[in-house]
C-alpha cells in the first residue's frame, strides 16, 4: 500500500477499533473496505404486531415470543408480498467501499444516504486493489501481475499529485493572505480552500474509496439483497451484499430465514417473473 494521508490512516485505526468493540456486526472487504451494521429499530414482532392491528390489540414482545402460527404468519406475509409491515422495521449500515460500487448501490433509492465529501476533506488515499478472485473468469486471470503492478503505481502517483497539487495550493493562498492580495480568513471554511479541493478530486479515480452511512427498511433492503447477491451481479458489489446479508441474519435470524425461503420458492416457480438482463 502506497503512503496514506493523516485522515486515512485515522479512519483506518477507527475500522479497526469497531472490530475490535463489534466482532459480530463487522466484516473487512478487500483491501481497504468495511462494512458495519451499526442499528437496528424493530424485529420480527414489529411487523406482526403492525400487520394484525386491524384484527386484534394482541401484541408481540419480540421474536422470542414468536409461535408457529406466528412464523406462518409472517411467512405468508412476506410470500404474498403484503409490504407495508415490512417497511416498519429499519437498519443502519455504515460502509466504505470504492466509488465505482457506489454507483450501483446508490441506484436503490428507498433508502437515506449521507456520504464522506471531498468538497470538505481530502481523499481517503487508498485505492481499490482487485484480488485474485475479483480478477479471474473461468479460471482464467484476465488482468496479470504486471498489469496490477502498473494499477497500483498508477493509483499511488494520482494520490501523491493530489497531496502535492493541494498543499502548493494552501501555500499560495497563504502567501496571498500575507501580502494583503487576499483579505484576512475570518470564521468558517476557507472558501480559497474549498475551491481548490472541488477541483483537485476530479483526477480521483472510481477505484478511490468513500465513507457512508446507509439507513434502509427491510423491505428495500430484501430487493438490494435479491438483486446483488445473484450470481450475475458485479463481484464487488455481491461481497458487500454478502456481507450485509450475514450481518443482518445474525441480528434477525428467523425474518432472514424466512426471506431465503420465499426467495428460493420464488426462483423455483415456474410461474415467477424473468428478470431481463444483467442487474447495473
Amino acid at each position: 500500500m502506497n503512503e496514506i494521508n493523516k485522515a486515512t490512516a485515522e479512519l483506518q485505526a477507527e475500522m479497526e477499533q469497531r472490530m475490535a468493540l463489534n466482532p459480530g456486526g463487522t466484516r473487512r472487504i478487500g483491501n481497504f473496505g468495511f462494512i458495519e451494521l451499526e442499528e437496528c429499530w424493530g424485529d420480527e414482532a414489529t411487523i406482526i404486531n403492525t400487520a394484525r392491528i386491524s384484527t386484534t390489540n394482541q401484541r408481540l414482545k419480540n421474536g422470542h415470543d414468536f409461535n408457529e402460527r406466528d412464523r406462518n404468519l409472517l411467512y405468508q406475509l412476506l410470500r404474498d408480498q403484503h409490504g407495508t409491515p415490512f417497511e416498519t422495521i429499519y437498519f443502519r449500515f455504515r460502509f466504505i467501499a470504492p466509488i465505482f460500487v457506489l454507483r450501483q448501490w446508490v441506484k436503490h433509492r428507498v433508502s437515506s444516504w449521507n456520504e464522506f465529501s471531498m468538497r470538505y476533506r481530502k481523499p481517503i488515499s487508498v485505492a481499490y486493489i482487485p484480488d485474485k478472485a475479483a480478477r479471474t473468469v473461468d479460471g482464467y486471470a484476465v488482468l496479470d501481475d504486471t498489469v496490477m503492478a502498473e494499477y497500483e503505481a498508477l493509483m499511488g502517483q494520482l494520490f501523491q499529485w493530489y497531496e502535492t497539487q493541494y498543499s502548493a495550493a494552501c501555500t499560495r493562498i497563504d502567501q496571498a493572505r500575507e501580502s494583503g492580495e487576499l483579505a484576512p480568513k475570518e470564521g468558517g471554511r476557507d472558501p480559497y480552500r474549498g475551491r481548490a479541493r472541488e477541483l483537485l478530486r476530479n483526477v480521483m479515480p472510481v477505484a478511490a474509496y468513500s465513507d457512508v452511512y446507509w439507513t434502509i427498511n427491510f423491505r428495500s433492503l430484501m430487493n438490494f439483497f435479491k438483486l446483488r447477491r445473484k450470481k450475475d451481479a458485479q463481484y464487488e458489489i455481491r461481497e458487500y451484499a454478502d456481507a450485509a446479508y450475514a450481518l443482518f441474519a445474525a441480528r434477525l435470524p428467523l425474518l432472514a430465514e424466512t426471506m431465503q425461503r420465499v426467495i428460493e420458492e420464488s426462483e423455483q416457480s415456474p410461474s415467477s417473473e424473468e428478470h431481463a438482463g444483467r442487474a447495473e
